[in-house]
């Protein structure tokens, strides 16, 4: 049996046993293409998920999780641990794991379909508890904390709101109990005291925002992240109003303290871009919620230059045209050994005016014996991040695809048309060898997809993740036994018995070993190149890092 090597699963041998010869063997190979660790079983129910995301923190993530047992031990047993390890391929990943044989109720989960602090929103959709505390990796606890927290639940078991407490210096002096509304060096957001939380026995009183290094809520009431956000900030303030806007908001729970590790010494420094996600991020949350972004690109062009911050916001202006942007998921399957593959599709949807942070890289099961199962496991793999992370629809494309000129046309069209109206699957290409299949009435761009033998790009919406889910197995060797009733996951959609399956007309993507048919009467090629953060001007002394 070939190993998976896919997000989430690593080596056959037992874990207790084979732990220290894996890490050597992945310390061997290259910091990106390297066999990751599985993640751990499903935790029993508790009360409440102390959860962390982390990107190559192992020592952040040790000391909170030590300071979890050392200095709350009488309220453990109703708390499970959750860490979500966001670089995964990452030399940490390891010793993180590691952390399942050494801490009881600790899971580790491996997750990269999108990496930055909106990764908090995995620790919701995994944790096995009615509550949820979200942590930053290197956030300690002050003593009597988390039973504080626990009895607010047990008092409120039903609450939608979300629950936060104060920041307190390592000097133990000041105490910051919110956010100020306000711009400062890149952030929306500057800490206050509130009279009110300065007693840790003093009852909870609301609050407009908070820093998110450490906030609960009950795990219904989570709102979710928006999918577009990459990298640091933008949620604060953000989060604090879909509270808001859900009936629900922010409390301060005096008593739930907490220390956080600012300064972290680096070999390598931020690089000068940051400014520019950050910005996007703004940009993008206070699109979701119908607000001006104006104040945001005030500061941003104070402490980077308006010539930078126009292009920022042209590029994102143009991401919003951009149809592949109306997909929540972009992943990418591609086998570990054809790296170059990998790299030309970048290329070419950043000749399609995508950021590199749209598409995510799922590492393809590797089955030589038969391709097929593997194709149709990675297939399966990615709809199951996609549902569990909640997303609205997923386009999956295979690394040999190749898009053809008015691609972009063609799918802003056909988009569109599907406004309004339910779907299921929608096919960028397609080879049925035969006669055209005919054209649904009213319809200029779409077709039904029966009979479409191709999935080298082809979305999914939600309303088929379920379905497909139940359908295909989720190992090897049950795949293989699929694969031998159906053939091919292709030929298996090809046949699906589903009404609102789609295809563009004409198909707009191929395989770059095809000569794909010509897509005619289109006055637009590819989209021009937009501007990237790697493009952006190095950010000045001072500005956010």
């Amino acid at each position: 049996m070939t190993p998976d090597r896919t997000p989430g699963a690593g080596a056959d041998a037992p874990e207790e046993t084979g732990l220290a010869a894996l890490r050597e063997l992945v310390a061997a190979t290259g910091d990106r293409f390297r066999l990751c660790p599985r993640p751990g079983p499903v935790q029993e129910p508790r009360t409440l998920t102390v959860g962390m995301a982390t990107y190559d923190d192992y020592d952040g993530v040790y000391f909170t999780v030590t300071s979890l047992l050392l200095h709350h031990a009488e309220v453990m047993d109703r708390v499970n641990v959750l860490v979500v390890d966001n670089h995964p391929a990452g030399p940490h990943a390891w010793a993180l794991k590691r952390l399942e044989l050494e801490v009881p109720h600790l899971r580790y989960v491996p997750y990269d379909r999108r990496t930055g602090t909106a990764a908090r929103d995995r620790v919701f959709r995994e944790a096995a508890s009615d509550w949820v505390m979200c942590v930053d990796s290197h956030v300690q606890l002050a003593p009597g904390a988390l039973a504080a927290l626990l009895d607010h639940i047990d008092t409120q078991p039903d609450s939608g709101d979300l629950v936060q407490g104060p920041l307190v210096s390592a000097d133990q002096r000041k105490v910051s109990t919110h956010w100020e509304p306000g711009w400062h060096r890149g952030m929306y957001g500057v800490w206050g005291t509130d009279p009110r939380g300065i007693d840790p026995g003093a009852p909870p009183f609301e609050i407009g925002m908070q820093g998110l290094g450490l906030f609960a809520c009950r795990t219904a009431a989570w709102p979710g992240l928006n999918p577009a956000f990459a990298g640091h900030g933008g949620e604060e303030g953000h989060l604090h109003e879909k509270f808001r806007r859900a009936g629900h908001t922010t409390v301060c729970l005096p008593a739930l303290r907490w220390t956080h590790r600012f300064d972290v010494p680096r070999t390598k420094r931020s690089t000068g871009s940051a400014w520019y996600q950050r910005l996007f991020n703004y940009l993008i949350g206070y699109d979701e919620l119908g607000l001006s972004p104006h104040e945001a690109v005030a500061h941003f062009s104070a402490l980077v230059g308006e010539r930078a911050v126009a292009r920022a916001v042209a590029d994102f202006k143009a991401e919003q045209r951009n149809p592949f942007a109306a997909f929540d998921g972009i992943t990418c399957i591609n086998l570990d050994e054809r790296p170059e593959r990998w790299k030309a599709v970048r290329g070419r949807l950043s000749a399609l005016g995508l950021r590199p942070e749209r598409l995510h890289r799922l590492p393809a099961v590797a089955t030589p014996a038969d391709h097929q199962v593997g194709r149709a496991l990675s297939h399966r793999q990615a709809l199951q991040q996609a549902h569990t992370d909640g997303l609205d629809s997923l386009l999956v494309l295979e690394d040999d695809v190749l898009f053809l000129p008015g691609a972009t046309r063609v799918l802003r069209d056909a988009m569109a048309e599907l406004t309004g109206r339910t779907w299921s699957l929608l096919c960028l290409g397609g080879a049925d060898g035969e006669l055209p299949l005919p054209r649904t009435e009213g319809r200029r761009f779409l077709e039904p997809a029966d009979g479409i033998t191709t999935t080298h790009a082809i979305a999914y919406h939600r309303s088929a993740f379920t379905p497909l889910l139940d359908e295909l197995p989720d190992t090897i060797e049950d795949m293989t036994g699929w694969v031998r009733r159906h053939t091919a996951i292709d030929r298996y959609l090809a046949r699906w018995d589903r009404p609102d399956s789609y295809r563009t007309v004409p198909a707009i993507a191929t395989r770059t070993h095809r000569t794909g048919p010509a897509v005619e009467d289109l006055d637009e090629p590819f989209a021009s190149p937009g501007t990237t953060g790697l493009d952006a001007p190095p950010a000045p002394e001072g500005a956010p890092r």
